[in-house]
């Protein structure tokens, strides 16, 4: 019922005109804040053993990220 209702709501939504000051405002709403970058100060490895090493040094975690096929799934 819930899912209808939402539907609903967003197919009679006027479309949003393509402005400057609405420009503006759509932008700075898509755009990442700093707390959502925070990611991007990690220092990632691109191997796993100086991972490994420096997780252990720094009695710190290792992520293992593990995957099959093209990263976008263009396969």
């Amino acid at each position: 019922m819930l899912t209808i209702l939402l539907a609903s709501v967003i197919a009679f939504q006027k479309p949003i005109e393509l402005t400057d000051a609405s420009y503006l405002k759509i932008r700075e709403q898509i755009l990442p804040k700093e707390d959502e970058l925070q990611w991007t100060k990690i220092q990632w490895r691109m191997s796993l053993w100086p991972a490994v090493v420096d997780g252990q040094r720094l009695d710190k975690p290792v992520l293992l990220w593990a995957m099959n096929g093209h990263p976008m799934a263009c396969t």
